[in-house]
């Protein structure tokens, strides 16, 4: 995947990297207010830990895609693994093909606001260029993804509406939580092992929270769990569910699946969700199982991975 070598916005913005480089932190802390102000719209994609937590991770990667975009702007297949991944984000989170014009818009208003007279009109056109061809392969890959997850079995495109049927306590403070379809469909549901689905929330200031699936693929319900944490909106919601609640659903997504091979699973704490998720799809491939946690009470789903048969060291 590449632009075309003697494609202008490609020796632009090739040329001009290394002078945008070093401001490109200045920049994207200069893109989100901006563009949460302009288009208010958009905060419901970002989770606020993220944006203002130290470091910012969520700014931290859009800094950092921007300067591998830049930098690998001859050849983009370097970039193809980071594309999927984030495409599989947006497509959780329902970014659509009209929300990157107002990417574009605001991230070119916060590169000339912080450069200044380096954005030549050149200089401008040529970025320009380049982040919309950047959203074109984002929304072309997302494409894809939407049908995919629509097309297979139990699918759904976007939100759908699921019944909470049980919440589960798995540790003192980790809860797993059981949703069928609200519509009473008893199809199963197709999924790889590993993805995670993602609540939409319909509450104030609830923005949408990834969790890995933990029930394997072709079951007619989904589950997941969630660590309750101290002043965390969501994870406080979710353990205040009740039998019959009504909770939007993003399809599940994610790259974080097993390969063909044989495995040795390796986690901490409730990093043990996708584990669990391979115990109960792919036990075969499953060599042994390690956890670290603080304690024996503290460990998700410690009954489920002794009950595996899979050797299993804590």
């Amino acid at each position: 995947m590449a632009a075309p070598s003697g494609c202008p916005f490609a020796q632009i913005v090739k040329a001009t990297a290394p002078v945008v480089a070093p401001h490109v932190r200045d920049i994207v802390d200069d893109f989100y207010p901006r563009m949460m102000k302009n288009n208010p719209e958009t905060k419901a994609f970002f989770n606020p830990a993220n944006q203002f937590e130290d470091p910012p991770k969520q700014r931290m990667a859009l800094a950092n895609a921007v300067v591998a975009y830049a930098s690998n702007i001859d050849d983009l297949t370097p970039l193809l693994g980071a594309v999927e991944i984030i495409s599989h984000k947006h497509c959780a989170l329902r970014v659509a093909p009209e929300h990157y014009p107002i990417v574009h818009d605001n991230l070119m208003a916060s590169i000339a606001e912080k450069l200044g007279a380096a954005v030549t009109p050149e200089v401008g056109k040529g970025w320009s260029e380049a982040v919309l061809a950047l959203a074109d392969i984002l929304i072309q890959t997302e494409k894809k993804l939407y049908d995919q997850a629509a097309d297979r079995s139990g699918g759904w495109r976007g939100a759908k509406d699921f019944k909470v049927t049980a919440v589960r306590m798995i540790t003192e403070d980790c809860a797993e939580v059981t949703f069928v379809p609200a519509d009473d469909s008893s199809t199963p549901i197709d999924f790889t092992a590993g993805q995670f689905l993602t609540l939409h929330l319909k509450q104030e200031g609830a923005t949408p929270r990834h969790y890995t699936v933990t029930s394997a693929p072709g079951k007619p319900f989904l589950q997941c769990c969630v660590k309750k944490l101290k002043g965390g909106l969501v994870s406080n919601l979710v353990h205040n569910f009740k039998e019959g609640d009504v909770v939007a659903l993003a399809p599940p997504f994610g790259t974080f699946v097993m390969g063909e091979k044989p495995a040795v699973l390796i986690s901490a704490g409730i990093g043990a969700t996708p584990m669990k998720a391979f115990l109960e799809a792919h036990k075969s491939k499953v060599k042994m199982a390690l956890h670290v946690d603080k304690s024996e009470a503290t460990h998700p789903f410690r009954q489920e991975f002794l009950d595996s048969g899979v050797s299993t060291h804590f």
